[in-house]
Formats: structure tokens, C-alpha cells, sequence
């Protein structure tokens, strides 16, 4: 089958291991980068105008849980005496803008006042919940981020102090006309990133815009092939069909919002910090004791353990709970690690910590938990694989490549075991597709369909940068080496995706450890020419200067071709994604990175992260980027990436940089990466694999097998920088005394 994207060559947001950089983290590029991964994928509904009661296909298929009957809107009463809607002027009085008051702060109150109507008309023992807020108080002042700094007009969360990890919905208020290109449609997109970022267990987020004088409503769904757009709804002329949409988002169930059914977590517990390991970034943000990687300890936060909780009565209906109701998840003792429960198939796993999550609006929406089952734990893998809708045996093989390679691979020592694995459905025999949301195919989203899948895998094992020992890092290293050529030469597969995400460390029952290489689901057979579809050829920072090169050129082509961006989805013909060529030695290049990226961005042992300055000294008072930051560029310009690495590789100051960024902890370990970096340099030899191999196992016959324990020399490097800080502060503020 053919391989159909219009528009991207696979290099997105997702393919970085951490998020934005400073570089490009400010609104006009993150609106950039969300636009550039929307190219041609949002759809927007059309209206069937001979039936004024149609609301298009998207509301009515996520909405369809919510049964409850609906009072019209004309006899909603805002108090006692008033109305809520006044037929006589066809409009909602509360949602008029008033002269000296912005919209952001009248528009909420009209919206709460309209929930707490239809609180009242539901009888008791619905079961409905106590309705979450809207607030406008992040409309001028924008929410806490590292990265990004954003300022949504309204969101609907049951939280006060607002977060992205807590928002159910947000809302943008314009009094322009709606355009995709325009600011309602290009903040929409930045802000369900965010949200997905930090609830990456949704299947999607739901927006909303109030345009043209705040009297349009459209509903904005967001998922991870695309998003849909409905059709415009006038709060004032079409009042049923707004509390009809308003009442599902507020009152329906939580699948009516993006959740998923099929699971439920608790948003607070999986936010804290052992139990959340987002991506590299956020690894500075742990305060956990690390003695060993079996014996974490954190002191769990208090939470709720879901956002909805159930409706009391209609007289107490604006009254505060005094309690909490029984969540889906049950109660824990102090010491119970669960942060939730998922199924897969007729199993039911305990959730204890989110491992990985990836950070793209559109791809794969990978988030990777540790559970249990019956007291053993596992590896659950839950993702959206590219699919083409049609359950053809063609598309299927497409959907089950990773169980196949896995099954392929079973009994290599370093290659996950699959345990199960469940095609999520959302209701019996539906697997859970992306596609079903939509009204209409269109050309420029063939392809891009994702299927929802769940794989369980054995062993459990820990990120490649929690290993406790040089040694230990560089023995992981060769095993996944030794991996990477098992694969080649007895079984014909390339992985295609060596990073830092996907290199581990498993525990080995009796003591000792050895190297995994995770995520196979875009390895290949290898064919006679080498060449394979540009999806899933690497993460940046980690990709060879060829596969980068490669990439580049079907961007630029691609660039040529499509002319303007526009995020609609089009009729326009399908663009077949280019192909790359990619061998093992692109595999084993991007090993080498990984082990530098370790080096360089760490201070030591047990994930211990490394605080960087802007730029690197250089001696002479020179400075010079950090290696990471340039191999970490822009996912919308391969080239630039391609070029600072190969400029790395091949100038003369390539190993010197190494020499001067590595951290003091790993200075033993530079002779092994100079040695490997001329490797890198002369490329292609008939024992390419086999230098690798020998290189990195007589490193690790010299290294020490006693190193201390982790965390002491964690501690003691931590120790001797706050004394550096404080020599550095003192010796400063003897300088200004002189010059005093």
C-alpha cells in the first residue's frame, strides 16, 4: 500500500525528546509549529441547511452518551422572577457585551449562570455532576509554564488555580469573523497542545470559539490524526442547539470531553513528581531518594480523585459538596502507590506511574505507564497507530507492525516480550479509530488516520540516564548494540528509532542488568535498496546526518510544491511521502549520540540532570552552543539539523567540543567517545558492527565495578557545585568591594 501524507515529512513536535526550546517556545513559533503539524488536517463540518436541527456528524457521535431530557432554553430561569433567554429579543441577555466590562469577565458569568439553570431542572437521582467553572481570570495574565506562555479567555476546570493539567475545556472569545488562519483558530491549536502535553491520556481535546461578535459557536476537536471543526451555531437565533452542546460538555460524561473509558487516572497522584517522568526536561523536577531504582520514595500530594464528582440534588445544586463521592479509582491506603486502572482486553492493570509520555499534536500520542496485575508488573504501551481506516488485511498489517516485529524478535535477550495486546474499543467490536469522527475523507488526510492500541510488555525497566554506574551506562550501550545487530543479520530488521526515549535498563533477577531497545513499531524488513517511508525514521537530536540530510531534501521538495499552508483539510491529490535511505549504520550513528546526549546533559548517576548555561566555554574565553541544543533544533528545518551535525562530525573541533562540554562525572569516559566519534567520522567499514561492539566492551572491561553508591555520588556532585556557586558568589562580591 502506497504511503499518503500531503504535507509532513514525520518530523514534528513529537519527534523531539523534550519539549520546545527557548528558541522557538514564544507564540508566534509555537503557533507556527501546531499550524505546520495541522497542514491539511482539520476538518471542517458543512451544515445539511434543509434541516435546522442538523448539528453535523462530529457532536452527536461524542455526545451520545448524554440521554438526559433538556427543558428549552426559553424557560431556564436565571432567577426566581427572570429568564435566562428572552424570547422577545431572541437573545441571552447575560451573553451581551456590556459597555465598560470585558467579555472575558461577563462572558463566564453568563455561561455558570446557564449551568446552574440546568442544574436546577434536572430531577434527583440523575446522577449528574457538579458542574466545573468557566473562568476568565487567565485572559490578561498567562498560565505557569516552563515553555510556553499562553492566555486562554475562558476554561472550564473544577479547579481554582489553573493549570494546563487540569483544564477540561478551554474557550476563545473574538468579536471577528471565524478564519482557521486567524487568532481564534491558531491559539486553539497551541492551547490543546498543551493539553494534550500534560493529559496525555486523552483520546482528544475539545475547544470551543465565540466569533464573530461572540454570537458563533463552534466546537474545536482535537486528536491525533487532526482535528474537526463543526458548524457554526448562533447562541442567540438557535438557543436549543447551545444548551444542548453546553449541557453535554458540562454534564455529560467524562468520554463526552476527550477522556477515556476504557481507563481512569488520578490527575493529581500522576502528576507528582516519582510518578511522572514527561520527558528529559522534567527529570530536574524529581525530589525522590534514589538509594536504588527499586526503592523510590514520594511523598504522595493530596488530591480528588477525579475532576467530576456526583450531583447531590437540584435544591443543593449550587451548595459546595461537603465531601467527595467514591471515585473510579478505590480507595488507597498512604503507602498505595496506584495513580489508576487500565483494561486491556478482559484485564484490568493497576496504573502506578506514567514512565513516558510523547508531546506531539499529531503522531502517535504515546504515553507508557508501569502497572500490576495479580502482583506483577508490567510495561503498558498505550498508542495511536497509523491506520487507513479500511479494515483490509493491507491496513491491519500496517496497525499490528510492532506486535509482528515483537513476535519476530521474542526470544532476543534486550527485546521486550509481548504479554497482550487490545485494538481499544470505545463500544463492543469498534475499535477506537480516528476516522469515525469525521464526516467527510478528504484527500489531504489519507493516511493519517490513527488506531487506538494497547500492547503489554515484560520486563519492567528504567530510562537509559537512571543507570548507577559508568560502567553500567556503557555495558547498556553494547547490549544495545549487540541487539541492533541480532536484528540485522539473524532476523533482516532495522529499528529505525534508536533515542534516548527508547534505550532502558532492565534489572536482571539474581543482580546485574543488561541494555533493552523498546519501540518497535516502525521497524522494517530490510529490502534490497535500503529504502523505507520517512514516518517513524528517527528523533531528531538522535537521527544520522544522512537520514537528516534525506529528510531535508523531501521538506524542501514538499515546500516547493505545496505553496501556503492551509490547515483545512483539501481534495487536492494525496502527495506520496518521500522515502529515506536508512541501513544499520544510521542506527549505530544515532547510539552515539545517545551516549554524548548522556554525557553532556547529565552530571551523573540516577537521572541526576545537568544545569547548562546558554553556551558552552570554550578555553581562550571562547564559548560555543551546547552539541545538545544544536542537534536539538526546529522539527520544521531538518536541514539546519542536518548541517550543524555533520559540521560536528567532520571539523576539526568536533572532539575537542566533546572533550570540553562532557560533565566532570564522565571525564573517564571521553577516550571512549573520542575513539567512537572517529569511528562515526570514517563511516561505512565491512566490521562496522564489529568495531562498535569491541570498542564498547573494552571500555567496559576498564571500567571500575565499584563505583560508590548512586545517590552519595549524586549528593556529593550536588555538594561540590553549591560550594562552587557560593566561592563563585563570595569571590563576586569581593571584586565589587575593591572596586568600591
Amino acid at each position: 500500500m502506497p504511503h499518503y501524507r500531503s504535507v509532513d515529512s514525520g518530523l514534528k513536535l513529537a519527534s523531539l525528546p523534550v519539549g520546545p526550546s527557548t528558541n522557538y517556545a514564544d507564540v508566534s513559533s509555537m503557533d507556527k509549529l501546531t499550524t505546520s503539524e495541522l497542514n491539511r488536517l482539520i476538518t471542517h463540518e458543512s451544515q445539511n441547511k434543509t434541516d435546522g436541527n442538523d448539528i453535523g456528524h462530529l457532536l452527536p457521535f461524542i455526545f451520545k452518551s448524554f440521554e438526559t431530557p433538556l427543558p428549552a432554553a426559553d424557560t431556564l430561569r436565571h432567577t426566581d422572577t427572570s429568564l435566562l433567554y428572552d424570547p422577545t429579543i431572541s437573545a441571552w441577555p447575560l451573553a451581551l457585551p456590556v459597555e465598560g466590562q470585558s467579555i472575558e469577565q461577563t462572558f463566564p458569568l453568563f455561561l455558570n449562570s446557564l449551568n446552574k439553570a440546568l442544574a436546577k431542572s434536572f430531577s434527583s437521582g440523575t446522577g449528574h455532576t457538579l458542574p466545573p467553572l468557566w473562568y476568565g481570570s487567565h485572559a490578561t495574565k498567562p498560565i505557569g509554564d516552563d515553555a510556553v506562555q499562553r492566555k486562554p479567555d475562558l476554561c472550564l476546570s473544577n479547579k481554582v488555580e489553573l493549570q494546563w493539567s487540569n483544564i477540561l475545556v478551554v474557550a476563545e472569545l473574538t468579536s471577528s469573523q471565524y478564519s482557521p488562519a486567524e487568532r481564534a483558530g491558531k491559539t486553539l491549536d497551541t492551547k490543546a497542545w498543551l493539553i494534550f502535553r500534560e493529559q496525555p491520556w486523552r483520546r482528544f481535546v475539545l475547544c470551543l470559539s465565540f466569533c464573530n461578535e461572540y454570537r458563533e459557536l463552534r466546537v474545536h476537536v482535537y486528536e491525533h490524526s487532526g482535528g474537526i471543526v463543526t458548524q457554526p451555531v448562533n447562541i442567540h437565533q438557535e438557543p436549543d442547539k447551545f444548551r444542548y452542546i453546553m449541557a453535554c460538555i458540562v454534564y455529560g460524561t467524562r468520554d463526552c470531553i476527550g477522556f477515556d473509558s476504557t481507563m481512569s487516572i488520578n490527575p493529581m497522584q500522576s502528576r507528582s513528581a516519582a510518578l511522572w517522568d514527561r520527558n528529559v526536561k522534567n527529570l530536574s523536577r524529581q525530589k525522590k531518594t534514589v538509594k536504588n531504582r527499586s526503592d523510590s520514595h514520594v511523598q504522595l500530594e493530596p488530591h480528588s480523585m477525579d475532576p467530576y464528582i456526583k450531583y447531590l440534588s437540584p435544591s443543593s445544586a449550587t451548595e459546595p459538596p461537603q465531601t467527595e463521592t467514591e471515585s473510579p479509582l478505590p480507595s488507597s491506603s498512604p503507602n498505595d502507590n496506584v495513580i489508576g486502572k487500565m483494561k486491556v482486553n478482559e484485564h484490568e492493570y493497576d496504573l502506578l506511574r506514567v514512565l513516558f509520555s510523547g508531546q506531539g499534536l499529531v503522531g502517535r500520542g504515546t504515553v507508557c505507564y508501569l502497572a500490576r496485575r495479580d502482583g506483577e508488573e508490567y510495561i503498558i504501551k498505550d498508542h495511536w497507530v497509523k491506520s487507513y481506516g479500511e479494515r483490509t488485511q493491507e491496513s491491519m498489517d500496517i496497525v499490528m507492525n510492532e506486535v509482528d516485529m515483537l513476535e519476530a524478535m521474542k526470544n532476543v535477550p534486550g527485546v521486550p516480550k509481548l504479554v497482550e495486546f487490545w485494538l481499544v474499543e470505545v463500544t463492543p467490536n469498534q475499535p477506537d479509530d480516528t476516522q469515525i469522527y469525521r464526516q467527510k475523507i478528504h484527500n489531504s488526510t489519507m493516511g493519517m488516520y490513527r488506531t487506538h492500541v494497547r500492547l503489554v510488555l515484560k520486563p519492567k525497566a528504567h530510562h537509559l540516564q537512571e543507570f548507577r554506574s559508568r560502567k553500567e551506562l556503557v555495558r547498556t550501550l553494547r547490549d544495545i548494540a549487540l541487539i541492533q545487530r541480532c536484528a540485522y543479520e539473524e532476523h533482516r530488521i532495522l529499528h529505525r528509532d534508536c533515542s534516548l526515549n527508547n534505550a532502558m535498563i532492565e534489572d536482571i533477577e539474581g543482580g546485574g542488568s543488561r541494555g533493552v531497545l523498546i519501540d518497535w513499531e516502525f521497524a522494517v524488513r530490510i529490502t534490497k535498496d535500503n529504502k523505507y517511508p520517512t514516518g517513524g525514521t528517527g528523533t531528531i537530536p538522535f537521527m544520522s546526518i544522512l537520514a537528516l540530510s534525506e529528510v531535508a531534501q523531501i521538506q524542501y521538495t514538499q515546500s516547493q510544491t505545496e505553496g501556503t499552508q492551509l490547515k483545512t483539510a483539501s481534495s487536492s491529490k494525496p502527495i506520496q511521502i518521500g522515502t529515506v535511505e536508512h541501513t544499520y549504520l544510521d542506527d549505530l550513528e544515532s547510539l552515539f549520540y545517545v551516549f554524548a546526549w548522556v554525557c553532556i546533559m547529565f552530571k551523573g548517576p540516577a537521572g541526576a540532570v545537568r544545569r547548562l548555561n546558554e553556551v558552552a566555554d570554550r578555553p581562550g574565553g571562547k564559548v560555543t552552543p551546547w552539541l545538545p541544543h544544536e542537534w536539538n533544533g526546529s522539527p520544521l528545518d531538518a536541514n539546519a539539523c542536518a548541517y550543524k551535525k555533520f559540521f560536528f562530525v567532520q571539523h576539526t573541533t568536533g572532539k575537542a567540543r566533546l572533550r570540553e562540554q562532557f560533565a566532570p562525572y564522565f571525564q573517564d569516559l571521553v577516550t571512549l567517545a573520542e575513539e567512537w566519534y572517529e569511528l562515526v567520522k570514517k563511516g561505512e567499514t565491512d566490521t562496522y558492527f564489529n568495531d562498535i561492539i569491541a570498542l564498547l566492551s573494552k571500555h567496559v572491561d576498564t571500567l571500575a565495578d565499584d563505583e560508590k553508591d548512586p545517590q552519595f555520588v549524586r549528593d556529593q556532585i550536588e555538594l561540590q557545585e553549591s560550594l562552587k556557586g557560593l566561592t563563585d558568589k563570595l569571590k563576586h562580591i569581593s571584586e565589587e568591594e575593591e572596586d568600591a
